[in-house]
C-alpha cells in the first residue's frame, strides 16, 4: 500500500471562479444512465455497475450550468460515450452507433459547420491520441514531458469539451475571432488545466498507467509525490496564466458578448471539472472527501 499527497485543485480555483450548477443535473442524471443501459451491446457489465458512481450528469451540469434540458442530455450522452471509449479503447469505431444519434439529432442541427467541421477534427485526433497512448503502453514507451502534453490534450478528449461551450450557449463565434491569439491561450490553458488535474487523479486510480505523473517520474526521476507537486504546480500557475490572459481580452464588437460568454464557458468548465473530480468515485472512490480535505490518497501498488 502506498500513498501520496495530491493538490487541493479546488482551492486553487476559489479565488477566481466560481462554481454553478445546472438546475436540470437530477433529471438529466438519471434519463442520461438510462439512456446507456438501454442501448444495446454498449457498456458492459463492470462499466454498468460503475456509471451512477461516475456521475458524469453533475459533471457536464457544472461545466455547463445554463443550457437547457436537451442540451444538457446530450452533452451527458456524449460524456458517457466519451468514458466508455476511454475505457476500452478498442470500442473507439465499433461503437460509434452510440455517438451517432447524439451528432445526429442535437450537435449537427444547431451548429455552423464551421464547428461540425472543428469538432470532427477533435474526435479524430481524440481517437489517434487514444491509439498512441494504447501503442505506447504495449510498447513500453513513455514519451517525454512535451510530447506528452501535446498528446494528452487530445488523447483525454477536452478540446470536445471545450467545444461544446459553443452548441451549450447557442453562440456565434466567427473562425477569424475564434482563433485570435488571446482566445487560442485561453483554450490551451483551460486543456492543460482540465488535462493535467485529470491526470493526478487518475494515478489514484491506475498508477502504473500513462499520465503526467508516471512521465516525470521516467523522465526527471521524480519521486511520485514531487510529481505530483510539479503537476500541481503546472495547474495553478495555468490558472494564473488564464485569468492574466483573460485581461489582454480585446473588444470584437457586435461578437464581443458571444466572445464573453464562451470564456465564461472555458472557466465553467475548468472549475466544474476541478471539483467534479472528488465527486465522482471514479478516481478516489469513497475516499473522495478525505482526499479533498487532507490530499492523501493510499492506494494499492
Amino acid at each position: 500500500m502506498g500513498s501520496i499527497r495530491i493538490p487541493n485543485f479546488p482551492a486553487f480555483c476559489n479565488p477566481y471562479f466560481d462554481l454553478r450548477s445546472n438546475p436540470h443535473c437530477h433529471a438529466i442524471s438519471l434519463s442520461s444512465e438510462k439512456w446507456a443501459l438501454s442501448t444495446p451491446l454498449f457498456l458492459d457489465a463492470e462499466e454498468e455497475a460503475r456509471l451512477p458512481g461516475a456521475r458524469l450528469g453533475l459533471l457536464a451540469a457544472l461545466c455547463f450550468p445554463t443550457c437547457d434540458a436537451s442540451q444538457l442530455f446530450a452533452i451527458t450522452k456524449f460524456l458517457i460515450v466519451i468514458m466508455h471509449w476511454t475505457d476500452r479503447p478498442r470500442s473507439l469505431y465499433a461503437d460509434e452507433e452510440a455517438f451517432d444519434p447524439v451528432w445526429a439529432k442535437y450537435f449537427r442541427p444547431t451548429t455552423r459547420r464551421e464547428w461540425q467541421k472543428r469538432f470532427q477534427r477533435h474526435l479524430a485526433a481524440f481517437r489517434l491520441g487514444q491509439a498512441l497512448t494504447a501503442q505506447d503502453a504495449a510498447q513500453g514507451i513513455v514519451p517525454d514531458l512535451e510530447s506528452y502534453i501535446g498528446l494528452r490534450r487530445d488523447a483525454c478528449g477536452v478540446r470536445m469539451l471545450l467545444d461544446l461551450v459553443l452548441y451549450a450557449g447557442g453562440l456565434n463565434v466567427p473562425p477569424h475571432v475564434y482563433e485570435h491569439p488571446v482566445l487560442r491561450r485561453l483554450r490551451q490553458d483551460a486543456a492543460d488545466i482540465i488535462a493535467w488535474s485529470t491526470d493526478v487523479a487518475a494515478y489514484a486510480r491506475r498508477p502504473h498507467s500513462s499520465n503526467i505523473i508516471a512521465v516525470l517520474m521516467h523522465e526527471r526521476r521524480y519521486t511520485a509525490q514531487a510529481a505530483a507537486h510539479f503537476a500541481g504546480n503546472l495547474v495553478k500557475d495555468t490558472i494564473t496564466n488564464f485569468v492574466t490572459n483573460e485581461t489582454s481580452l480585446p473588444a470584437f464588437g457586435e461578437r464581443d458578448a458571444d466572445v464573453r460568454a464562451y470564456v465564461q464557458g472555458l472557466r465553467d468548465c475548468i472549475v466544474g471539472t476541478l471539483h467534479w473530480l472528488y465527486e465522482t468515485d471514479r478516481y478516489f472512490g469513497e475516499t473522495a472527501e478525505d482526499v479533498r480535505s487532507s490530499g492523501w490518497v493510499f492506494m494499492n501498488s
